[in-house]
């Protein structure tokens, strides 16, 4: 079987990579099959040269793939601060060992999810949080289906809830300021993806987000 062919026989992400890479494509697999069609715009074609390709990493296999590609990484917001730096250490020592050219190593502009609220204390911070996203983190942990069937511990959502406050800028903005940085102090990550709607309510989001850029972002500056 040709390396090609391989391709169209994977995972979705290396029909997503092809996207990226060939004028053309097409697949003949199990899981994707449908004729060969151009892709049109060209990735290289837009602004800026193709839309940047971030891979979610949640066990030391997808921290490898990515690594071996010179893609960085989304981590999730389950993992802690030493959790995310093992997973940059093994992500920079897999790179360099495909070799991927030490800049780009150097540069990998990885990107840490996490939630954000800001209040002005943390437990009414946390109560926000705690009054919605159990409600809606049930709905969504179980509806997931593994990919072969097995079955498949949920999350508590309250507990899962409880652990995103006590890993995340959630409280005054000091607080807020403090952990981002000591995140990126911990993992070189300077990228984040902070949700910042877990309230559930317009007016509740519209605010934290206001107050994330005028009171937590100057005090990182």
């Amino acid at each position: 079987m040709s390396h090609r062919q391989s391709w169209d026989w994977g995972c979705p992400r290396y029909l997503l990579l092809r996207w990226l890479r060939e004028p053309a494509v097409g697949a003949a697999g199990p899981q994707f099959a449908f004729p060969e069609v151009p892709v049109v715009p060209r990735p290289d074609e837009l602004d800026g040269g193709g839309p940047p390709v971030v891979v979610a990493c949640t066990s030391p296999l997808t921290v490898r793939l990515a690594a071996e590609r010179g893609l960085p990484m989304l981590l999730g917001m389950h993992c802690g601060d030493q959790d995310k730096a093992e997973m940059v250490a093994l992500w920079r020592r897999t790179a360099l060992a495909a070799g991927q050219p030490p800049d780009l190593v150097a540069a990998a502009d990885h990107v840490s999810a996490g939630v954000v609220q800001i209040a002005d204390t943390r437990a009414d911070a946390a109560e926000t949080l705690l009054k919605a996203m159990p409600g809606w983190l049930q709905q969504g942990l179980s509806a997931h289906r593994t990919y072969d069937g097995t079955p498949r511990a949920m999350r508590d959502p309250v507990a899962y809830t409880e652990l995103l406050c006590a890993l995340h800028p959630v409280g005054p903005p000091r607080l807020c300021a403090d952990r981002l940085a000591a995140t990126a102090e911990a993992t070189g990550i300077t990228r984040f993806a902070l949700l910042a709607e877990g309230s559930g309510e317009l007016d509740t989001t519209l605010e934290n987000v206001a107050r994330l850029g005028g009171d937590v972002l100057p005090e990182l500056a």
